[in-house]
């Protein structure tokens, strides 16, 4: 396995057992993403944030200024540490280790719906009730939409997928008139 894959998930799991700690896994999480997701969206920062040789204290001071009154204490730290340690680079992956290990402990699942068309508010509340019944957990929806399923749509929930698309129906259909001929 490769040693920066190790390493995220070593990193997303102790941030992870000290936001458990602290009762504050949703909020821990939203900063976490906040953090990325800005540094995502901005190249100079990015450039900035991940060079190997611009000085640690520099890079802590400019995640100071952007977050101090932003985040938890506890959240800076934890990005301070990844800075001396080097390993800033893999932050994202770190952070997407925490959303999963988060999501689990607070008994979310992740649903990923494409459909043909946009669903309306009414369905995507409707397929959010129904796929928490079956799995038993609180469900977060992403949706896409992907017009060569023709109509209908699938959903991926964890390693399962459900397809109801009219594609896969139309697949099926043909395969059946193949086995008549």
């Amino acid at each position: 396995m490769d040693k920066n894959v190790v390493l995220a998930r070593k990193y997303g799991r102790a941030i992870y057992e000290i936001a458990a700690e602290q009762n504050s896994l949703e909020k821990t999480g939203e900063e976490l993403h906040l953090i990325a997701d800005t540094i995502t969206g901005n190249a100079e920062l990015k450039q900035l944030l991940f060079h190997p040789l611009l000085a640690k204290d520099v890079k802590k001071d400019t995640l100071n200024k952007l977050f101090a009154d932003k985040v938890q204490p506890v959240v800076l730290q934890f990005c301070y540490v990844v800075i001396d340690k080097d390993r800033f680079t893999d932050f994202p992956a770190m952070v997407d280790v925490y959303a999963a290990l988060a999501n689990e402990g607070m008994g979310i699942e992740e649903a990923v719906v494409t459909s043909a068309l946009p669903l309306t508010k009414t369905q995507v509340e409707a397929l959010k009730a129904k796929l928490s019944e079956i799995t038993g957990k609180k469900i977060v929806m992403k949706q896409k939409v992907d017009s060569a399923l023709i109509g209908g749509f699938t959903v991926q929930v964890g390693d399962r997928l459900i397809d109801g698309s009219v594609a896969r129906q139309l697949q099926t259909l043909k395969h059946i008139m193949k086995q008549r001929d």
